[in-house]
């Protein structure tokens, strides 16, 4: 790899979710493992975006080439972004590389590839582990009812513990970014992983933490979860005509601990080296964006009507700066008038 003209890489990073660290980013990892001098300043050639924060801030810093990262349902717009990775199988040239969000937790990762490999086997003692029945964790209802609506049908069975802040009932807090919500699920037979939307191939962490807590997943969202996911070791809720059978189905496994022993014990992924293979895939593609001459690594539009649908926006982002804080106001004085009428 000739790296003499790219070896100082200028990077900024912005509308990225709260906890994460640039230094030890998977795109600045790559680079320095790779040989390149990684600044992380305001005067960059390249800018890496996510869609949390202030979104489209990005516009206003300046002309350089654009990198986006998303985990959540946003399909990237091309003709603001140059390259993007994202959930979405979208084939674009070179300009998009998928990268579930699922698939990033390494270590919960290896821990599927090892129960894939056969490496982790359940017997009938790990049944006294499970003292829940079932568990559900969100944070808002999904599109069209579908995550409220099943999670209380389930409930007319036996109660479906929410741990959640979205239909909480059972007071407990859990976080996906620590072990308290692995540690519950690990306790539970069954665990509702309904996404916020069903896009074909986008999924989240919530398929791949409720196998990493060795409980059944009851699925839906991504109609090409199987792709990736062995349709044995799961209840995909799509795969029924209705809700009614589905639940019949988790009841069968419920009461039967035979069955539900030989699906906790299937391989979960299709193939065991697929992580390993897009990581490796992942790092080439990024070292594709830097090891080009910066002016030939642009891949968007910016003349003619792309040019001016990026304008729109950053006329649309200086008015908001305006309005925004007027508006904060208004809701602010609502507020206190309520409470002052309440009172009286």
């Amino acid at each position: 790899m000739e790296t003499s003209e790219k070896k100082v890489i200028k990077l900024k990073f912005l509308n990225m979710w709260p906890t994460f660290n640039p230094e030890t980013s998977r795109i600045v990892s790559i680079l320095k493992k790779n040989g390149f001098e990684v600044e992380i300043c305001d005067d960059a050639d390249y800018i890496y975006v996510s869609v949390f924060k202030e979104y489209y801030k990005y516009l206003e810093a300046g002309d350089q080439i654009r990198i986006m990262f998303s985990g959540e349902n946003v399909v990237p717009d091309f003709n603001l972004i140059d390259y993007a990775i994202s959930s979405y199988p979208i084939q674009y040239n070179d300009r998009h590389f998928r990268y579930p969000q699922g698939i990033a937790r390494k270590r919960r990762v290896d821990y599927l590839v090892k129960r894939s490999a056969g490496e982790i086997v359940f017997g009938p003692e790990c049944l006294a582990e499970k003292t829940i029945f079932a568990n559900f964790c969100a944070s808002h209802e999904s599109e069209n009812g579908i995550r409220g609506g099943f999670f209380k049908r389930l409930c007319e069975y036996k109660k479906v513990d929410s741990i959640g802040t979205y239909l909480n009932n059972t007071g407990a807090k859990v976080s996906f970014r620590d072990n308290t919500k692995s540690d519950y699920q690990k306790k539970c037979k069954f665990t509702l992983c309904f996404e916020s939307t069903s896009h074909p191939g986008f999924f989240t962490e919530k398929i791949v933490d409720a196998f990493y807590a060795d409980t059944i997943p009851v699925y839906y969202g991504d109609p090409q979860i199987t792709e990736i996911f062995n349709p044995k070791a799961f209840i995909n809720v799509a795969d029924y005509p209705s809700f009614d059978e589905a639940i019949q189905a988790i009841i069968e496994l419920d009461q039967d601990d035979e069955k539900y022993l030989q699906m906790l014990n299937q391989p979960v992924l299709n193939d065991p080296t697929y992580p390993e293979r897009l990581d490796r895939e992942l790092e080439a593609w990024i070292l594709h964006i830097f090891e080009q001459p910066i002016e030939k690594a642009y891949r968007r539009s910016r003349v003619y009507i792309p040019k001016a649908h990026e304008n729109r926006l950053r006329y649309w982002l200086r008015m908001s700066a305006r309005i925004d804080p007027i508006v904060n106001r208004l809701k602010w004085i609502k507020r206190r008038l309520k409470k002052l009428f309440h009172r009286a």
